[in-house]
């Protein structure tokens, strides 16, 4: 299949883009000049895991004309930009709160603190950023993993 860039439609919607990351990678490169296409663009690659978002990252950056790659590479190089949408607000947060917990994990396994599967999964359940900070304190003292919930 053959698709011409003309065909492409421009993704400003940084939630649509995020839905579909490879078409906001080729509305980037078609319409890049174009207000919010390189923020949604953005957004996408931020929402995708490593791999891919380093493969979509890595040919965005080779493709962009290059007023909208300077535009990529600021943002990437920064990580200034702020969402405006409380959906990303709540998924950032979602994922600063899912990454305290895997830290309290680490810090305890880093401690030769065993955890059971039911304080495992009570950890990685938590949705509360201040309750996970918490955790990641007291893990740092605490001579079991029960004691975090003290």
């Amino acid at each position: 299949m053959v698709v011409s860039l003309e065909s492409v439609p421009a993704i400003t919607d940084p939630e649509e883009a995020i839905r579909s990351p490879e078409l906001a990678v080729l509305s980037a490169r078609a319409h890049g000049e174009e207000n919010g296409v390189v923020y949604a663009l953005y957004a996408a690659l931020m929402h995708l895991d490593k791999e891919t978002g380093t493969l979509y990252t890595d040919y965005a950056l080779a493709t962009l004309l290059e007023p909208a790659r300077k535009q990529l590479e600021d943002m990437l190089a920064t990580g200034t930009y702020e969402f405006q949408s409380d959906f990303f607000k709540r998924q950032i947060a979602e994922e600063v709160t899912k990454g305290q917990a895997e830290s309290v994990l680490l810090v305890l396994d880093s401690r030769g603190i065993e955890v059971s599967e039911e304080v495992r999964e009570r950890i990685l359940a938590c949705t509360d950023r201040d309750e996970a900070e918490k955790w990641i304190k007291r893990a740092a003292t605490a001579q079991s993993a029960d004691e975090l919930f003290d």
